[in-house]
């Protein structure tokens, strides 16, 4: 049934990993260099130039990310295979949060310790959604456990 609360959480995982894929995540700024993570490169921008430090693989996962919970959504006759799903995607999201965290400390490397550097809405994208799919996967293991418990009955 499309019309359950799980649904309306992955869907809501899709869609702000999708809008991750386009913010930034990360900026740190001095006079002379600054700094911008995004999903799919760290630019470094000096007097000389700009450089850019490749990180699709964050990309990709994200866009794994999000084929999962639509395919999920589209699985929802099948609540064993959608909780391993929501298990496997969970891991992912956390693997999205550690390689930012590994990736900002290369940011942070390069830059100098009197740079003002702040977190933007794409670091707190995935945090919500591991919340979402967590929540989604709550609901799909309740729908799991009603209908057992009326298997057992007849």
């Amino acid at each position: 049934m499309i019309q359950r609360i799980q649904t309306l959480f992955l869907g809501l995982v899709a869609f702000i990993m999708t809008l991750n894929l386009f913010s930034t995540v990360w900026k740190a700024d001095t006079a002379e260099k600054s700094i911008l993570l995004t999903p799919f490169y760290l630019s470094e921008k000096t007097i000389d130039g700009e450089h850019y430090h490749g990180v699709i693989y964050i990309a990709l996962l994200i866009i794994l990310i999000i084929g999962i919970s639509i395919f999920s959504i589209t699985r929802f006759k099948n609540r064993p295979l959608q909780l391993k799903l929501g298990l496997g995607n969970s891991f992912l999201l956390c693997l999205v949060v550690g390689a930012f965290y590994l990736v900002i400390g290369k940011g942070k490397s390069m830059i100098a310790a009197d740079a003002v550097a702040h977190f933007d809405p794409g670091f707190f994208f995935p945090l919500i959604a591991i919340v979402l799919n967590i929540l989604a996967n709550r609901y799909i293991r309740k729908d799991e456990d009603l209908v057992k418990s009326v298997d057992r009955l007849r």
